[in-house]
């Protein structure tokens, strides 16, 4: 019982001295961890987008809509125009990888469509993508709205989220289609066929500058970036 009575004394004291070490440091409360758990959990990791190089400037995104211009004016001369398109066509759509998303399709007073949806770019889509590209004969007018627009079509089937989404434009042209050689209706056609403002993209190859002032509007209307290739 002697045993009993001075122990007591010592536990009553310890619960003392831990109170108020307890009180005159408040702010040591080893359940207040942040607010993604401890420090050994496992981190996020960062979602980086896919990057492609075309003409020199690089383009991100997880989805790209490729609408070529192969209107008669591309095939012209030499056919380098044309050749170098297809060259820097077929070295963007070999940089993709599978978990990314490719569309093609190129226009003139006729569309020609590679696939009616966004598939994944994985080896076999690669390859379809670039034979189709090699049939193709450049030939007729430039009706450019109509190709961006069916490009828009297609793009809105991707999975991913819309500011991943890129539509790339390429022509050497303004646009003349069906007898109208106008650019105001064809930059309110594609402003209202872009409802959901995707990105557009523009690539000039060439000089005119009627071509090249509708495709500056077509870009900076659309959220897009806008390249000249002389």
């Amino acid at each position: 019982m002697r045993v009993l009575v001075l122990f007591l004394p010592c536990v009553v004291l310890l619960a003392l001295v831990l109170t108020l070490v307890g009180a005159d440091n408040p702010q040591r409360r080893p359940l207040d961890l942040p607010s993604g758990g401890g420090a050994d959990g496992p981190a996020e990791e960062e979602d980086i987008p896919e990057s492609i190089q075309f003409y020199g400037r690089i383009y991100e995104g997880d989805a790209f809509m490729f609408v070529v211009d192969f209107s008669g004016s591309m095939g012209r001369a030499d056919g380098d125009k044309w050749n170098d398109l297809l060259h820097e066509l077929v070295m963007a759509i070999d940089e993709l990888s599978s978990e990314a998303e490719l569309g093609l399709l190129a226009f003139s007073d006729r569309i020609e469509i590679w696939n009616p949806e966004m598939i994944a770019a994985g080896p076999n889509a690669r390859r379809s993508a670039i034979e189709f590209l090699g049939r193709l004969v450049p030939g007729g007018t430039t009706c450019i709205s109509t190709g961006v627009v069916a490009g828009l079509k297609i793009l809105r089937t991707s999975t991913v989220d819309i500011e991943s989404r890129r539509l790339i434009l390429i022509g050497d042209g303004a646009h003349y289609c069906q007898g109208q050689s106008d650019s105001e209706p064809v930059e309110q056609d594609i402003h209202h066929g872009n409802w959901d403002r995707h990105h557009i993209d523009t690539v000039f190859l060439g000089s005119w500058q009627k071509g090249i002032d509708l495709f500056t509007h077509i870009a900076r209307q659309n959220r897009g970036q806008f390249r000249i290739v002389q």
